[in-house]
């Protein structure tokens, strides 16, 4: 579950985001749908911590993100619009870099869990965004 309570963000006189009131159930899948400017990235920066708000309360299962963040955190995951890959590894040593693993067998596992068995042989840097961004979420 995520609860958002009075979130705000704003950068000098102006308000990015401006007290959302939001609760998305646990299991609920939901997505922010609007022009740009319109708060979306900042409101989902803000819930995984890489914003911190203005004011306004976040909680992640429960756990409130000022009080708490190392627990909210891992409660959830997020990708970037452009996720961060080493260009010079494969998929499948990048995965074993951030999975701290050296063996085939977890690799092998993650490569097959994102759907990225041909770009795990090519260097990240030559693969496409999409593929990067599947490369990032066998990761999670």
């Amino acid at each position: 579950m995520i609860e958002l309570l009075k979130l705000t963000k704003r950068y000098g006189d102006f308000t990015a985001v401006d007290e959302i009131d939001l609760m998305v159930p646990r299991g609920e899948l939901f997505g922010f749908l609007g022009p740009n400017g319109a708060g979306k990235t900042t409101t989902l920066r803000m819930i995984a911590r890489i914003l911190k708000p203005t004011s306004g309360t976040i909680r992640v299962a429960g756990v409130d993100m000022r009080a708490d963040p190392i627990t909210a955190k891992s409660k959830l995951g997020f990708i970037p619009d452009r996720p961060f890959i080493y260009e010079k590894l494969t998929g499948a040593e990048f995965l074993r870099f951030v999975a701290g693993s050296t063996t085939r067998r977890a690799t092998t596992w993650s490569t097959a869990r994102a759907n990225c068995s041909r770009s795990s042989t090519s260097r990240s840097g030559a693969t496409s965004s999409s593929r990067a961004t599947r490369t990032a979420c066998g990761r999670s």
